[in-house]
């Protein structure tokens, strides 16, 4: 192996680039400080002059969340860095390296209209030999008619690829990966989406974090492809947010929560064993095809993911393996995704939540990561958005400083920009998405939180999952 040298590549601790980290991340811990101190000095000001009140008791205690949020940022800033700092240190394969066979699954239903483009890209990906084994989850279109040429031996100058095809009964996402998952012949196994497009090199980035055998499974990077719209922008960074805060930061203590659905690497033998722990919690009826993706959750990945973190598997990031993926175009669709990622994640925490109380032992890393994030971002961070934004209205209805108010929202809108930018500058994206950030609290805290608020009611009235 050897160490990547990208002089022609702008990298964020990169001589040029690194003094973005230290005023993003010391402005963090300014904000973190002063605005808990600004408002608790606020508060005590009105109890001298007014007595205790609900009203200054509020304050002190959104001072102490302020506090706590701008601490938890700048966390996630140093630990995203610190995971930058090592992927632009890992090396790579030599080009004449014995590299594992792998298997790629390509799971696909009614994809008429991009599976020849797909099947395409697939035989043509920089690695000596892997095998794509195509299902067709019983597709109403021609689908299954347009893979089927494909099957075969192609040989490219990269390497040699076999692609078998397969049909089956429609059963939903996890039944078609659980049916590829038993063809599968490599002890290494890609799963990806079938209207995704892999960047070339991407599996051989993702194969050297597999050299470690505590390593159970690499994320690569999600990647918006269709940014010719507002909504397709903002999830373009929102993409990028969340690969930066989350996974990249995650990815340090190797305890990446979500390995996304359009690009994730696995160990087969960690596979396994979440499918032995699967059948042993009796996940499956009699007639559903069995394996270590669940049907129980509209968080199918989510739900692997934290299995094999619970089993003590490291779950590592890539951030230079890259899955191109094409976004909701229009605000319908946009909504019925995040109404099930919502309602999956909220399932799958709950589900961890539930094997904890119950004495099932996992790592202390992970219960760290579900405790900070998650049930910070999915059960209080929402709610509080709109307690937030309700306060700010009433707060100027009331006569309220509009000055003050907004030098407040740019100072956070100012951190966002800075950390987007570094964001995107780690993940080789566009650096002018962190513009948006003035305009993205409006798409994720409103419109984001009202799909949010409908799976968070339905999961709570257990109305019926619909797929």
């Amino acid at each position: 192996m050897k160490a990547r040298t990208r002089p022609d590549q702008l990298t964020p601790t990169s001589l040029s680039t690194s003094w973005l980290f230290w005023i993003t991340f010391c402005f963090g811990c300014f904000l973190a400080i002063y605005t808990p101190y600004k408002l608790w000095s606020q508060a005590s000001q009105r109890i001298d002059l007014q007595g205790p009140s609900f009203g200054s008791f509020g304050v002190y205690a959104l001072g102490a969340l302020a506090g706590f949020m701008g601490l938890r940022w700048c966390i996630l800033l140093v630990l995203s860095y610190a995971n930058m700092a090592r992927s632009e240190r890992q090396p790579e394969f030599e080009r004449d390296a014995s590299l594992p066979f792998v298997s790629i699954l390509a799971p696909a239903y009614n994809e008429a209209d991009c599976v020849t483009d797909a099947l395409n890209s697939l035989v043509q990906l920089d690695y000596p030999a892997y095998e794509v084994i195509f299902v067709d989850d019983g597709s109403t279109d021609d689908t299954y008619r347009l893979a089927l040429p494909f099957e075969g031996t192609h040989y490219s100058p990269n390497g040699v690829c076999e692609v078998r095809v397969f049909t089956k009964p429609n059963g939903g996402k996890w039944s078609a990966h659980n049916f590829g998952l038993r063809h599968a012949e490599g002890k290494l196994v890609l799963c990806i989406d079938a209207d995704s497009r892999i960047e070339a090199g991407s599996l051989r980035l993702m194969v050297r974090h597999m050299l470690d055998p505590r390593v159970g499974a690499v994320s690569g990077q999600i990647r918006v492809r269709n940014r010719k719209s507002l909504l397709g922008l903002f999830q373009a960074f929102e993409y990028v947010l969340a690969n930066g805060a989350l996974r990249l930061s995650q990815g340090a203590t190797g305890s990446v929560m979500v390995v996304p659905g359009p690009i994730g690497l696995f160990r087969r033998q960690a596979l396994d064993l979440v499918h032995a722990q699967n059948e042993r919690a009796g996940d499956f009826k009699d007639d559903e095809v069995r394996g270590p993706f669940s049907p129980l959750t509209f968080a199918e990945d989510f739900h692997l993911s934290l299995s094999m973190l619970a089993l003590g598997y490291k779950v590592m990031y890539e951030p230079h393996a890259v899955a191109h993926t094409k976004a909701p175009a229009t605000l319908a669709p946009l909504m019925n995704q995040r109404y099930r990622w919502n309602r999956g994640t909220l399932q799958v925490v709950l589900w961890f939540v539930g094997r904890t109380l119950r004495g099932d032992k996992s790592p202390f890393r992970v219960r760290t990561w579900i405790a900070t994030a998650f049930l910070l971002d999915f059960f209080c961070f929402p709610p509080l958005y709109f307690v937030l934004l309700a306060s700010s209205l009433l707060y100027l209805l009331h006569g309220g400083n509009l000055l003050s108010l907004a030098s407040w929202a740019s100072a956070a809108c100012v951190a966002n920009v800075m950390s987007g930018s570094l964001y995107a500058v780690a993940h080789r994206d566009r650096v002018s998405l962190a513009l948006l950030s003035p305009f993205f609290d409006f798409y994720q805290g409103i419109l984001l939180n009202c799909a949010w608020l409908i799976a968070t009611l339905d999961q709570a009235r257990g109305a019926r999952m619909r797929w």
